[in-house]
């Protein structure tokens, strides 16, 4: 094969390659919205609306989110099986269908179902089919193209709770909920027509590269008839798994004790709940730019190091949230954290990929995801032990920071020589 003609920090990714970079944003956002940016206007207002315990709607989307635990699993299997392509058919109709259903249930027990079922389509066009689409497309610009894709998560925090309101106000609470999964159907039904699993399938080369059309329809056969040696079995007893789920996993526990608190950390340090709120809107603009950097980083020292500094930066951001509280602090920890909140999506399938290739991707994250998923759950449980028994935000981030700290050296362990095939 002939040598990929790459500059690995310029996003030359090509017209085909662009189209599926936007594919994957808008599933990253729609799952993002989806699955938890929404909750914050969905709970209250489903609520009110059927005179239920806004709280106990809230608790339960806790156990709810554990079904993308099966998720993940369930929809990884299927595109190892069955391909993408009608995978991201699938799981994106299902998927606005789950999110629609929001209004057609009104009891405490529809909301529970509704939301297990959304978190479980969720972990399918997004985590499954995004991530896959990215590592197939970009096996060695994986890094750089994620950054770009994944900027679909934060424009969910900055976009899509104002557009389900502006809806709502002007429609219904039920409106919201059929037209937000309406579009997630109409974008995946459009997506099945653009949409494909490998660039040899439109006569690109991987990353945009220079192959001959010889080359790429050589690659397309080997890919049609590669089967995977990494069973689920041998993939548990594998190091590598184990450091890049429990270390990436905590990434994300960290980045959601400091979003889902910002706003009442934030009161609590005697800002308003507008000027709180408003800082929640910037943080994920910060996030764009740090989708971006974190891609750039990513290509440029290569994933490890990247975590590895993305780690530090998270730790000097709970620094901030540890400390008392001043005017410096606050904003300092609102631009650490808004950056931070937009690379962590980057990097967990960007080091699966590093490690596996991309012929191997999809089958390693369904093992790895399942156990980032269990790690990362538990950040509500550590924020709440913190608040009750060690004097509050100070205390419950001074656990988090010791867990930030915990990954940087278990991602300082992971060995990021390729055993996969790219």
């Amino acid at each position: 094969m002939s040598e990929h003609n790459i500059n690995s920090t310029k996003s030359n990714f090509g017209r085909w390659g662009w189209t599926m970079i936007v594919y994957a944003g808008l599933m990253y956002f729609f799952g993002s919205g989806f699955r938890s940016d929404g909750l914050n206007v969905i709970v209250g207002n489903f609520a009110a609306a059927h005179a239920l315990d806004g709280n106990q709607l809230l608790a339960l989307a806790t156990p709810a989110s554990w079904a993308g635990f099966i998720g993940s699993i369930f929809w990884a299997f299927l595109v190892d099986r069955k391909g993408l392509r009608p995978i991201a058919l699938i799981t994106g109709i299902l998927g606005g269908i789950s999110f629609f259903l929001y209004g057609v249930v009104s009891t405490t027990m529809g909301f529970f179902a509704v939301t297990a079922f959304v978190n479980f389509m969720c972990y399918g066009f997004n985590y499954t089919v995004a991530t896959t689409l990215m590592s197939n497309w970009f096996p060695m610009k994986k890094g750089l193209a994620l950054g770009w894709a994944t900027m679909g998560q934060n424009m969910a925090s900055a976009a899509f709770v104002p557009l389900f309101l502006f809806i709502m106000h002007r429609v219904s609470l039920t409106g919201s909920f059929y037209t937000m999964g309406i579009l997630l159907a109409v974008v995946s039904i459009l997506g099945f027509f653009i949409v494909r699993d490998h660039p040899e399938e439109r006569g690109c080369a991987p990353d945009n590269g220079s192959f001959t059309k010889e080359e790429i329809e050589a690659n397309l056969r080997e890919l049609q008839k590669y089967k995977s040696p990494w069973t689920p079995a041998k993939l548990l007893k594998n190091k590598q798994v184990w450091l890049i789920g429990l270390s990436l996993g905590i990434y994300v526990l960290v980045t959601v004790s400091l979003i889902s608190q910002m706003i009442p950390r934030l009161m609590s340090c005697g800002w308003s709940e507008t000027k709180s709120t408003g800082m929640m809107t910037i943080a994920a603009f910060f996030g764009l730019l740090g989708s971006y950097a974190t891609g750039w980083l990513d290509q440029k020292v290569g994933t490890k190091k990247a975590c590895i500094i993305y780690g530090i930066w998270y730790l000097v951001g709970l620094i901030f949230c540890i400390v008392p509280a001043s005017s410096f602090s606050l904003y300092a920890s609102v631009v650490f954290i808004g950056i931070g909140i937009g690379g962590v999506g980057n990097l967990f399938p960007s080091m699966v990929g590093t490690v596996f290739g991309r012929y191997d991707f999809v089958r390693a994250l369904g093992v790895i995801t399942p156990i980032h998923t269990i790690v990362n759950s538990f950040a509500f449980a550590v924020v709440a032990f913190g608040l009750a028994y060690l004097g509050g935000y100070s205390g419950a981030y001074t656990i988090v920071a010791v867990l930030d700290v915990i990954a940087i050296i278990l991602i300082a362990f992971v060995d990021d020589t390729c055993i996969g095939k790219n």
